[in-house]
């Protein structure tokens, strides 16, 4: 099986459907953007009177922007399913020669590099309009970025195989899509102490706290990986992402023995 033609496959395929669409494409940049300075501009109005949220504005702006790559991650198996299921075609995919759990992974992963894209665009208008300043390193960004997009593919995973035994899962995927939301606008150190050891083994709160010394405070990416971070964030996405992949596994193999692979 050749996965570099399935990932070029996904790849073209997604391109294709933003030039295909192009309102969509422009009213995802659109919601992306707005969203963003909605709420940075709001926490920006009201931070003087909450202690530590005005000195955590630009982590803040930065949180915001990685969000949507973040949600992405979590929801991108579980709507791709439900995109297959309403087209007929989910069947067809899962009896394909490839695994159906390789055909999720490699689409997924197309997703996360038009997504790559739309972030640079999305970031370059937030910092003009903001007057934000970021120290810009694209290596530093793509592997950070990439690390804690493919641990969020691991709990996006475990939802798409809840997805193809339970069909109806909307607000687990809105309960996890709100937790990162509010780690992404809240101050981590304001965070109460049981939280701490989720706080630390949680990819996105693991990538986001680098992306913030890395981008923010200027620390180089060598640095990071020198003191351990790097490792500790590759190793987490690992154990999430392996996770993940069992759990999809297992799961579509319980709904073909159920029958109930293509059913909602």
């Amino acid at each position: 099986m050749n996965l570099v033609a399935l990932f070029g496959a996904e790849l073209k395929r997604e391109f294709i459907l933003l030039v295909r669409y192009p309102f969509e494409l422009v009213s995802r940049l659109i919601w992306n953007l707005g969203f963003a300075l909605m709420i940075y501009f709001g926490f920006g109005a009201v931070g003087n009177a909450l202690p530590g949220f005005q000195d955590d504005q630009l982590g803040r702006l930065l949180g915001l922007l990685i969000t949507f790559i973040a949600i992405n991650g979590i929801n991108n198996a579980t709507e791709l399913l439900a995109e297959e299921t309403q087209t007929g075609t989910l069947e067809q995919a899962a009896l394909s020669p490839p695994p159906l759990v390789l055909i999720m992974l490699m689409r997924d992963l197309a997703s996360f590099v038009e997504m790559l894209v739309r972030f640079v665009l999305v970031m370059a208008i937030a910092m003009a309009l903001t007057g934000a300043r970021f120290h810009l390193d694209v290596v530093s960004f793509t592997v950070l970025l990439t690390l804690m997009y493919l641990g969020l593919e691991g709990i996006g995973m475990m939802l798409g195989g809840a997805a193809l035994l339970y069909k109806r899962i909307a607000t687990l995927a809105q309960f996890a899509v709100m937790l990162v939301f509010g780690l992404a606008v809240l101050p981590l150190n304001s965070l109460p102490n049981w939280m701490g050891g989720f706080v630390d083994y949680f990819p996105f709160t693991q990538a986001l706290v680098l992306l913030r010394a890395n981008a923010i405070q200027g620390v180089p990416l060598s640095q990071l990986i020198a003191d351990g971070s790097v490792l500790k964030l590759a190793a987490t996405t690992l154990i999430f992402l392996s996770v993940g992949l069992v759990s999809f596994i297992v799961a579509e193999r319980k709904a073909r023995d159920w029958g109930t692979l293509n059913q909602y």
